[in-house]
């Protein structure tokens, strides 16, 4: 463990992960085969007694205290929940911007753009044409067509295929293995469950599940 950030390098960008929970890690593990980036710490929001602790041997910083890495470090957000727009929020007022994420077994089509603070993980497409928003999670081995449009704070499951002209508005939820055929919308903070596949347009702020997807509950904001 070390109580302070190793010194910054002109060829390595540190960054600090905001969370502290199960995805922590996994980004941490994730962001050490990505060349050009190093994991300083992480960081918590909620209980302080977290900071007494450490993740993979490296510390966890109050939010309160990041200040004074603006400076030098980037964040990434590892909440899978699409509810974190207000941590993210936090650590832009302290200062920090956020990098982003793609892991070296992706494949990433130049001609598509990805938002600030998005992570795509290991073995995840993304096609041509296609423009992710800011702070975006595409999981292990998830599939995004061309000329899909993904809105900010939406997660993207594990295995999950995303086919091609569909729009996915923000704060979604797309669960692993869930399918969402060609040119279909899926609203703001709705989630598509697990194994799902959605063959018609899903509306805003709903849950749907099953084969074809039907909705099973409203009001939802998220998860």
């Amino acid at each position: 463990m070390r109580d302070d950030p190793a010194p910054v390098t002109a060829a390595v960008q540190p960054l600090l992960v905001l969370g502290t929970h199960n995805f922590a890690p996994e980004v941490f593990d994730l962001v050490s085969e990505v060349p050009g980036f190093r994991v300083d710490g992480f960081v918590e929001n909620l209980d302080r007694e977290r900071t007494s602790h450490t993740i993979e041997g490296l510390p966890v910083y109050w939010i309160e205290d990041v200040a004074r890495f603006a400076g030098t470090h980037r964040a990434v957000c590892a909440l899978g929940t699409t509810g974190r727009g207000g941590f993210v929020a936090e650590a832009t007022a302290a200062g920090l911007e956020f990098a982003t994420i793609v892991h070296p077994t992706a494949r990433v089509s130049t001609r598509s753009e990805l938002g600030a603070g998005t992570i795509v993980s290991a073995g995840a497409i993304i096609a041509t044409r296609t423009r992710l928003g800011a702070h975006v999670i595409v999981n292990r081995g998830a599939l995004v067509g061309h000329d899909v449009e993904i809105d900010e704070f939406v997660t993207i499951g594990p295995g999950a295929n995303v086919a091609g002209l569909c729009r996915i508005g923000p704060r979604t939820y797309i669960g692993a293995g869930a399918v969402v055929i060609d040119r279909m919308t899926v609203g703001a903070e709705s989630i598509v469950g697990a194994g799902a596949v959605v063959t018609k347009d899903v509306p805003a702020n709903v849950q749907v599940v099953g084969v074809p997807a039907r909705v099973v509950k409203e009001g939802i904001t998220g998860r």
